[in-house]
């Protein structure tokens, strides 16, 4: 970015914690290339309090938020209250933000009350659904990882632009693990396995037809069970698989490791979940590791041939028992650089580069 853009305000809806998604990477890559970046938490009763983190030039920022039902309030007492807290951040940083970049239309959404030199609404998710007009109208550059997301924020501004997700390449050697159970294959999904987009139904219909195959799944809210997830009651019944194992969330830097000794990765959402799940972020990862995918729809790798994938969550398990069963074809050393040289083509130096072109050259 230009030289008299220093400082960075980015706005997170996920806390700074060792589990990275978009928001950490994005400030992580920020702060080496040179900026100095305040990684804002989402609200808290702890207060106003600022603490480093192992990166130079990134730190982190907690505060209490705003006043219960701030968007009913007339115009003027709302943007006064954000420039108010706003402010108050700067304080607290001791510096004063060019850029405030925001992944939170919950919060700061009248961007046109905050006296930096550019404010950017980013994205990533279809339920960040909030103050979505107002931060998008008073915003200078809107961002979003699918068409549908830049669909909708261009009704608001036409200076809206699509913006891919991005890759963090691991900075040291891959550690060795060893994936448990004692099947000939190993078939692995990391997340968040309390999230309302899964397909268990699929899931365990393929760990029950492939009992020489392993099931691994990596993340935390093994134990969730709520209304909202439908197939939440054939999540109860993977578990007493013999076949199927879970495991505790590990750190952004490690799963690359367990991606890696996995023999198939898998994507599997709810085909009512299709559109908003049109682009994950965990598939550029999944790429990396180079091994073969079988994934629910995925609008944005259609065509690709990197994926295989199925319309109809029906067909998913017969696809998947197809993969492991040819399993050598699918593995074969063309298609898993060509994965990878995909994954490699789309990190975060490249969607940094990308989104300072269009700021400093729109």
């Amino acid at each position: 970015m230009q030289k008299t853009i220093k400082s960075i305000l980015l706005v997170s809806p996920e806390p700074w914690s060792h589990l990275f998604v978009s928001k950490h990477h994005y400030a992580i890559f920020l702060a080496k290339k040179g900026y100095r970046v305040h990684f804002l938490n989402p609200p808290t009763s702890s207060g106003y309090k600022i603490s480093n983190t192992e990166y130079e030039n990134l730190r982190v920022l907690d505060y209490s938020g705003f006043l219960k039902g701030l968007h009913l309030l007339p115009s003027k007492i709302r943007k006064k209250q954000q420039r108010n807290v706003f402010k108050r951040l700067e304080k607290l940083a001791g510096v004063s933000f060019d850029i405030i970049w925001s992944f939170d239309n919950s919060v700061f959404y009248d961007f046109d009350a905050l006296p930096v030199a550019i404010r950017i609404s980013h994205i990533v998710d279809l339920n960040q659904h909030f103050q979505t007009s107002r931060a998008a109208k008073s915003a200078d550059f809107c961002f979003g990882v699918t068409s549908e997301i830049v669909e909708l924020l261009s009704q608001f501004n036409s200076r809206t632009y699509k913006i891919g997700h991005g890759l963090s390449v691991p900075e040291k050697a891959l550690s060795q693990v060893t994936l448990p159970g004692d099947g000939i294959v190993k078939a692995l999904y990391a997340g968040n396995l309390a999230m309302k987009h899964l397909d268990w139904k699929i899931l365990l219909e393929a760990s029950r037809k492939n009992k020489r195959t392993d099931f691994v799944f990596i993340g935390s809210g093994k134990d969730v069970f709520d209304d909202y997830n439908e197939t939440h009651v054939w999540k109860r019944e993977i578990i007493k698989e013999p076949n199927v194992f879970f495991l505790q969330p590990v750190s952004s830097g490690e799963i690359h490791s367990y991606l890696r000794d996995a023999d198939v990765l898998l994507v599997a959402y709810q085909q009512k979940h299709h559109r908003d799940q049109t682009n994950s972020h965990k598939i550029l990862e999944y790429l990396y590791s180079g091994n073969p995918i079988v994934a629910t729809y995925t609008a944005v790798y259609e065509g690709k041939d990197l994926l295989n994938m199925v319309e109809e969550n029906s067909n998913w398990p017969d696809l998947f028992e197809k993969i492991i069963q040819n399993l050598n074809e699918y593995q074969d050393s063309e298609l898993r650089r060509k994965r990878i040289s995909y994954a490699l083509n789309n990190t975060y130096k490249a969607r940094v580069d990308e989104i300072e072109k269009i700021i400093f050259q729109d």
